[in-house]
């Protein structure tokens, strides 16, 4: 791997995880309201980064379904990594990680906002046997990356939810 690889992804991997977008580029709604997060392991990676995020835009994550105007359900996460190529010693050069998070958006009463959906990432990485610490940390960065992708596209799907639903704001609990 060269230096220039490295100093790339390291600077991709920092922009992206720095939260920066460009200006009036909300990503949720500003009057989305409560919100409940439901998922077999609520102590996730995945729940944690998500409710970072909506905390970020503003978003009073709940812990009661009853207390929330919406919740997003996680349905299913999948997580997968195969070899993506091999090198002419028959050894993995590359893996190809995949990552996918079934999920759906339904309101207080139980109704489904935004039917079944599901958030998908790809990435592959290299693999250097000859370091294999080193290739393990960059698996580590790229799975973050991935986790990050992931919670965006979630957030995408909020501005799904029905404008005549969402509270206005003196309607938001305090």
């Amino acid at each position: 791997m060269t230096i220039k690889t490295i100093l790339l992804s390291t600077l991709l991997v920092l922009l992206s995880a720095c939260g920066w977008q460009l200006r009036d580029a909300q990503i949720v709604p500003a009057n989305l309201g409560s919100l409940h997060l439901s998922s077999n392991d609520p102590h996730s990676e995945l729940i944690t980064e998500l409710t970072r995020a909506l905390n970020l835009y503003g978003v009073d994550v709940v812990a009661s379904a009853a207390d929330a105007q919406y919740s997003v359900v996680i349905v299913n996460f999948r997580r997968d990594r195969r070899t993506g190529t091999i090198n002419p010693s028959a050894r993995v050069a590359e893996y190809q990680l995949n990552e996918d998070v079934d999920f759906l958006i339904v309101s207080a009463d139980g109704s489904q906002l935004v039917p079944l959906s599901t958030a998908s990432v790809e990435r592959v990485y290299e693999f250097n046997e000859q370091d294999v610490l080193a290739s393990d940390n960059e698996e580590r960065l790229v799975r973050d990356g991935m986790r990050e992708e992931i919670v965006r596209q979630i957030l995408n799907r909020l501005r799904l939810v029905p404008k005549d639903l969402a509270p206005t704001p003196d309607q938001t609990p305090q």
